[in-house]
C-alpha cells in the first residue's frame, strides 16, 4: 500500500544540518505519515512511549532535548534524515550507538 502524497511533500531525505526548524518540522511530519505513525527505530506508535528503553543519562543532552516527544533522526556522518523516532529512541541511539 502506498502512502498518500501531499502537494507540498518534500523529497526525503533532507540534509538536517542545513535545514531550518520549519523544514525539519515538515520532514518530521511527513516521515510520521509515511511510517504510518510508527517510530522508525522501534516500531511502536510514535505517540506512545517505547516499550523497553535502557536508562538514559539525561545529563548528556541539552535541556531542550526533551521538549519534543517526536524527533527527526539523522545520520551524523552524512547529515541526511532517516525517519521520525521517539525522543527516547533518539537518546538511546545517541548514548549507546553514537547514531
Amino acid at each position: 500500500m502506498k502512502f498518500k502524497v501531499y502537494p507540498n511533500d518534500l523529497a526525503l531525505p533532507i540534509d538536517y544540518p542545513s535545514s531550518d526548524s520549519k523544514l525539519r518540522k515538515q520532514a518530521r511530519e511527513q516521515y510520521v505519515r509515511e511510517q504510518k505513525g510508527l517510530c522508525q527505530h522501534c516500531g511502536v506508535d510514535i505517540l506512545e512511549n517505547p516499550k523497553e528503553i535502557d536508562s538514559i543519562d539525561w545529563s548528556l543532552f541539552p535541556t531542550h532535548f526533551r521538549k519534543w516527544p517526536v524527533h527527526l533522526h539523522h545520520c551524523h556522518k552524512t547529515g541526511f534524515t532517516i525517519g521520525a523516532i521517539h525522543m527516547y529512541c533518539n537518546a538511546w541511539l545517541w548514548q549507546y550507538k553514537k547514531e
